[in-house]
């Protein structure tokens, strides 16, 4: 399966066009909670990353784009608005720096920060050498980690482990190697005059989200920020969290 845009519903030419980039898992399907409200006011797209795909940020980036490009054949002029979260947040800026049609950037929990963390990068370091039972009750163990428990449904959940699991070790540890490769202070340079929003999770248990939106704060004159204290890294599939109302 081909990287694509997954469309909740029929394409309205008439919105702003709003893409989605997923976290780590790549499949975009945890981004259902937040389409309802959203496609009111906007034509969205989720990008969907085969979970098998072992590609360099370039090559991503090169592909996304076309995909881009291909929803603004019959208006080159439209307004887009980009969305990532966690690993997609990295993604977003890669993205935001190549594309001037970007009328707004929101990041969500960026993993910007994961080259900063040795005991993150020590851990996926070892991803590429865990037995595959072994991978799937690790991947178990960190969904909990991932989210504020009684702020997030049992099926969502579900969910949410579904979503881990869909993607075998090769690939995680894959990705994980693209977050230890990213580096912020390269691609923030191109991202100055882009009104960027910046969420984060107060009680993010993966990443110091709320730190590293201060951070890139500091650097993008753009910028704001808005924090969520009662939430976690997986803020997204909180049922209180209303992205179209935070937009």
């Amino acid at each position: 399966m081909a990287l694509r845009f997954l469309t909740p519903r029929t394409p309205q030419d008439h919105l702003p066009l709003l893409i989605y980039f997923p976290g780590m898992d790549g499949t975009g399907q945890l981004f259902v909670r937040q389409q309802e409200q959203l496609v009111q006011r906007f034509d969205v797209r989720c990008l969907s990353i085969p979970g098998d795909d072992l590609s360099e940020w370039d090559e991503l980036v090169d592909r996304t784009l076309q995909l881009i490009n291909q929803e603004l054949l019959t208006d080159p002029d439209r307004e887009i608005y980009l969305c990532g979260e966690s690993f997609g947040a990295c993604l977003a800026m890669l993205i935001a720096a190549r594309l001037p049609q970007v009328q707004q950037l929101t990041l969500i929990n960026p993993a910007s920060s994961f080259a900063r963390l040795p005991w993150l990068v020590a851990s996926s370091l070892v991803a590429n050498v865990l037995p595959e039972p072994l991978y799937q009750l690790s991947a178990r163990l960190l969904a909990s980690f991932l989210i504020e428990v009684d702020l997030v449904s049992a099926a969502d959940q579900k969910n949410l482990i579904a979503a881990m699991l869909s993607i075998a070790s090769p690939t995680a540890a894959w990705r994980l190697g693209l977050l230890r490769q990213f580096n912020v202070h390269m691609v923030v340079p191109h991202l100055v005059e882009i009104p960027t929003l910046l969420i984060a999770g107060e009680r993010d248990r993966l990443l110091p989200s709320k730190l590293e939106v201060q951070i890139l704060r500091r650097q993008l004159p753009q910028a704001k920020t808005i924090f969520l204290p009662a939430s976690g890294h997986a803020c997204l599939l909180e049922i209180e969290t209303n992205l179209a109302q935070i937009l």
